[in-house]
């Protein structure tokens, strides 16, 4: 077992990049302040926003731990809040999440003592969402296939502070893929990474084919940066550059009310276009 923290110093820190986030923070916030574990620490990165996130911070009654990031991106600013996390265990999620009550509870219960969580996300279900919003509940963020892939989405990963210094922390280069680079990293030190339905986060998905161009966009890029660092498969082998239509239609089926063929290819011929475009051209 391990030995138990001071009482004096928070056994876990949550981590919150943010960057012009102030119509979703208050949300998140209040899920943190509700948390069942008796210990929390919360530290928000402010990525150099020019909206009202700072003085929402400010305002809002859990008043967390705030630190200013230069707009680096979202992993160097998970670093600079790694730095100064006080907890033992971190936690990290992102500014459009919102945790379930007993969140950190259930993945301090469940955590080992040299491994990573990928805590469940699970994107948030409207009767009437169109297709963009269908197609990204049923094609974004499914921790359990990502911890079979080895790595765990930034939206939901608990794991001991220690660790992740001893490995070096994200790579905080990289605007997009740290999670899948540090997963790299993750299975050269022999870490596993664990799937944990019960630590359950909430999430938006995306509802305008904006919204879901500029996330393919940017993942497209962070596959190219990833395999520019070398160690990476030829970029024509990323599996999610040419998914077929026939998949996404049978993974919106798993989902809910299954859509047909015709009503789901615009959004996805958006999600295509904008990786592909991620990808040679950043």
């Amino acid at each position: 077992m391990d030995k138990p923290y001071p009482r004096n110093v928070p056994d876990v820190s949550v981590i919150v990049p943010a960057r012009d986030a102030a119509t979703t923070l208050p949300a998140l916030l209040d899920a943190l302040a509700a948390q069942s574990h008796p210990a929390v620490e919360v530290v928000v990165v402010d990525d150099s926003s020019t909206d009202g996130t700072r003085d929402l911070l400010a305002r809002h009654p859990l008043r967390p731990r705030v630190l200013t990031s230069d707009g680096s991106g979202s992993y160097a600013a998970r670093n600079l809040g790694l730095a100064a996390a006080a907890g033992e265990v971190v936690a990290f999620t992102d500014a459009d999440c919102c945790p379930s009550v007993d969140w950190i509870a259930v993945a301090v219960a469940q955590l080992g003592h040299r491994e990573v969580l990928a805590g469940r996300v699970r994107q948030r279900w409207r009767a009437d969402a169109g297709a963009v919003e269908r197609y990204d509940r049923a094609t974004y963020l499914d921790q359990s296939e990502l911890s079979r892939q080895g790595y765990a989405a930034t939206a939901n990963l608990i794991t001991r502070a220690t660790l992740l210094r001893e490995l070096g922390g994200f790579d905080g280069s990289l605007r997009s893929s740290g999670d899948r680079e540090l997963g790299r990293r993750l299975a050269a030190a022999g870490v596993p990474v664990r799937y944990c339905a019960d630590a359950l986060v909430d999430h938006e998905p995306r509802t305008s084919a904006r919204q879901l161009w500029h996330l393919n966009r940017r993942l497209g890029r962070g596959w190219r940066d990833l395999h520019r660092r070398g160690g990476a498969p030829p970029w024509w082998h990323e599996p999610a550059l040419r998914v077929p239509l026939g998949h996404v239609v049978e993974l919106v089926e798993r989902d809910g009310p299954p859509l047909r063929r015709r009503v789901l290819l615009p959004a996805h011929a958006v999600a295509l276009a904008g990786r592909w475009t991620g990808r040679l051209l950043g």
